[in-house]
């Protein structure tokens, strides 16, 4: 067995320094341990696999920026629009986006690369939606069932506070993470020559999970949607909205989705779940203003569905 022990005690240590350093950093490191087994000083295999774990870690280090969080945004709600087409109503879409708008603008994100985006999917499903840079999509379905326009804003707002904390980006990034974790996992298995620890590099060393596909197949994490649902009281409460209609629109989800594995059911945990978090938060908020003056301008919209 080669001795290439130290050698891995050293990539830990450069590991360790360079999370906080550049991109540029890491593929330096990358470069020099292919220059390395190339011209025989390190194991060919370690070379690689020192390389494949620079280059992971330099990824999980990288800042995403506005415009890479909009495409990415734009991606995997184009992969949702694989599944359900665009349902075409402008003045529908166009009093989602004022709400939105009216939602955003006195929040602590109120812009962001290309703005909010509201657009409706034509299904009978009750689901909504939401990824970086600003994507909400919310079903037809839903739109029906709600009863004032507080409780679309509670719909939106959810979706919102995704956005604003950034809960796919997160999800992204710890991916970059464990991938990255993994890849240096392996290079001290390489170093030890063991064959089925080469395997379980090359099985795993490229392994990263479609975030697409995850967000659209399990949702974001029950803590994540708790969050996302107090952060939308807040969004709500500073909008003028009255906050006691996310447990309207949550009791009736609740009777609505009873036995449904599709959409809210699918992706969000339970109406109860929800409401018994939010148990303690109403009452922090002041109602401004009455949701009946805002319920005839909801029936003449909901009218067009």
């Amino acid at each position: 067995m080669k001795k290439s022990t130290p050698l891995v005690s050293i990539l830990f240590f450069l590991l360790i320094i360079v999370l906080s350093s550049c991109q540029s950093i890491m593929n330096a490191t990358a470069l020099a341990a292919e220059i390395g087994g190339a011209t025989g000083a390190i194991d060919k295999d370690l070379a690689h696999s020192i390389a494949d774990s620079s280059t992971a870690i330099g990824d999980a280090a990288e800042v995403i920026t506005p415009e890479q969080e909009y495409y990415i945004g734009r991606a995997v709600t184009g992969t949702v629009l694989e599944s359900y087409k665009i349902y075409s109503a402008p003045k529908v879409q166009a009093y989602l986006n004022k709400i939105c708008g009216t939602i955003t603008a006195n929040s602590d994100m109120p812009e962001l690369y290309k703005g909010y985006s509201v657009a409706i999917m034509d299904t009978d499903e009750v689901n909504a939606f939401s990824s970086s840079g600003g994507h909400i999509l919310v079903s037809r379905g839903l739109l029906k069932c709600a009863q004032s326009e507080d409780a679309l804003a509670a719909v939106l707002a959810h979706e919102i506070a995704h956005i604003q904390l950034k809960h796919s980006i997160k999800a992204i990034k710890t991916k970059r993470a464990t991938n990255a974790l993994v890849k240096t996992a392996g290079t001290a298995f390489v170093a030890s020559g063991s064959d089925e620890a080469k395997e379980l590099v090359s099985t795993f060393g490229d392994t990263v999970n479609d975030i697409t596909q995850t967000m659209v197949n399990t949702g974001y994490s029950k803590s994540q949607e708790f969050d996302a649902d107090k952060k939308a009281l807040a969004l709500m409460a500073e909008a003028g909205y009255d906050v006691n209609a996310m447990k309207d629109m949550l009791v009736l989800l609740e009777k609505r989705e009873a036995g449904q594995t599709k959409g809210f059911s699918k992706t969000h945990p339970t109406p109860a779940a929800r409401i018994e978090n939010l148990k303690n938060e109403y009452k922090k908020y002041k109602v401004k203003t009455s949701r009946t003056v805002r319920q005839a301008r909801f029936n003449k919209i909901k009218d067009m569905l």
